[in-house]
């Protein structure tokens, strides 16, 4: 007997032993695990917003913040402050709306378009956030170099060219957004993934 028909005999003894799931079981199962998910990534997102309001605080508290007044760019980080706030709390509710949603939804096909919907809202709050922290970023830098002599004044203690100076300003800051980037990715990549594979199980139910 070959190793292909021992396969088949060892499978259909634990077709014996474990019951079949029905239809409804498994899209129960895939249900609970998305509900879940989604879950996660709303909490998540409402912890993310409370360590960067802890973060504005201390910055404040510790009087760091007022050598942004003393640069000028104390109007610039009021509005990209409201901003990205205002960012965090959008996305916050689309999260917690696709959670509420995803708890009531009663077949597989509206399961999954939900499933699409929520893994498009964590890809566009990813976007939004590099995307601001990266404007926001440019547009600081590009006002201290035209309209401060905050880096003239480095180049000239340092004896370092001033382009040079922005360089490296640049490039340190976009490693930073890097490091943030692999955050997002690694963070609420892994639900995503998961939440994909549920919208493949789902899809064999389907069919």
């Amino acid at each position: 007997m070959d190793e292909l028909e021992l396969l088949k005999k060892d499978w259909n003894k634990q077709e014996a032993i474990f019951p079949k799931l029905t239809y409804n079981e498994i899209y129960q199962m895939i249900l609970k695990k998305s509900s879940s998910m989604v879950k996660w990534i709303f909490i998540i997102s409402v912890l993310e917003f409370l360590l960067w309001a802890s973060l504005d605080i201390m910055v404040r508290l510790s009087g760091k913040y007022d050598n942004l007044i003393e640069l000028g760019t104390k109007n610039i980080s009021l509005i990209s402050t409201i901003i990205y706030y205002s960012i965090l709390i959008y996305f916050m509710i689309r999260f917690y709306l696709n959670y509420k949603r995803i708890q009531v939804t009663d077949s597989a096909k509206q399961l999954m378009e939900n499933i699409l919907k929520t893994r498009k809202t964590v890809k566009y709050y990813i976007w939004a956030n590099i995307g601001f922290l990266a404007v926001t970023t440019v547009a600081i830098v590009g006002y201290l170099a035209i309209f401060t002599d905050k880096y003239s004044s480095q180049s000239v203690e340092e004896e370092v060219p001033v382009f040079l100076v922005i360089i490296i300003t640049i490039l340190v800051i976009a490693a930073a957004l890097g490091i943030i980037a692999l955050f997002y990715r690694v963070i609420y990549g892994i639900l995503t993934n998961r939440l994909k594979n549920n919208y493949k199980e789902l899809e064999k139910l389907e069919v």
